[in-house]
């Protein structure tokens, strides 16, 4: 509650949230590079690690240092995070903003609490998003359900505006790239869990 800006959650999600958010990634073939943006405590973590075969890559994004601290000792010692043979797997302890130039991704399952950050931000990270992602590559969303009309109603007007201007922008990428949606309800508070896919050129 004291870091709502890094925190998009009060508890850690749901498995049931995490496999959605997965739910691309568990029809994959062949090898593939992933990006998970946010991995924060591991939620959406530990569905992925089970899904990844040898020659597959896993990119951990988290600006949080206790956070990304907190989820190496989880692949250290809890089963549910022990990686397969081959896989490779690197904790990035950095904004999220600062991949330009790397690796391009299969799948990206973001988890950032996009609503909560300044529209020009909102505006970068989903552009880059786009950018890093492979042509045919698939990048999921979530968002919570419920609390973003209840934080417009009792917001101020700069509050509403902010979220109007990111509602947009989003709006404007999931007019290109959104295929599916789907919500959550196994979750507190229940989330949606948003699919964009960049097109393939061939």
């Amino acid at each position: 509650m004291s870091d709502f800006f890094h925190m998009g959650a009060v508890l850690p999600s749901s498995r049931y949230l995490g496999q959605a958010g997965a739910a691309y990634l568990a029809q994959k073939q062949g090898r593939v590079d992933v990006l998970e943006v946010g991995s924060g405590t591991g939620s959406f973590t530990r569905e992925i690690v089970p899904l990844l075969d040898v020659g597959d890559r896993l990119d951990m994004v988290e600006i949080n240092t206790d956070l990304i601290a907190y989820l190496r000792r989880r692949f250290e010692t809890e089963p549910a995070f022990q990686l397969k043979p081959g896989v490779t797997a690197n904790f990035i302890n950095s904004d999220v903003r600062g991949l330009a130039g790397r690796f391009t991704y299969d799948y990206i399952v973001f988890s950032l609490p996009l609503t909560n950050f300044p529209p020009e931000m909102v505006q970068s990270i989903l552009s880059l998003m786009i950018e890093r992602l492979k042509p045919g590559g698939v990048f999921s969303y979530v968002k919570y359900a419920f609390i973003s009309r209840f934080k417009y109603l009792f917001g101020g007007a700069a509050t509403q505006s902010a979220m109007r201007q990111n509602q947009e922008t989003i709006g404007s990428f999931a007019d290109l790239y959104q295929i599916e949606q789907r919500l959550v309800w196994l979750n507190v508070p229940p989330a949606w869990t948003f699919y964009w896919q960049k097109p393939d050129v061939n």
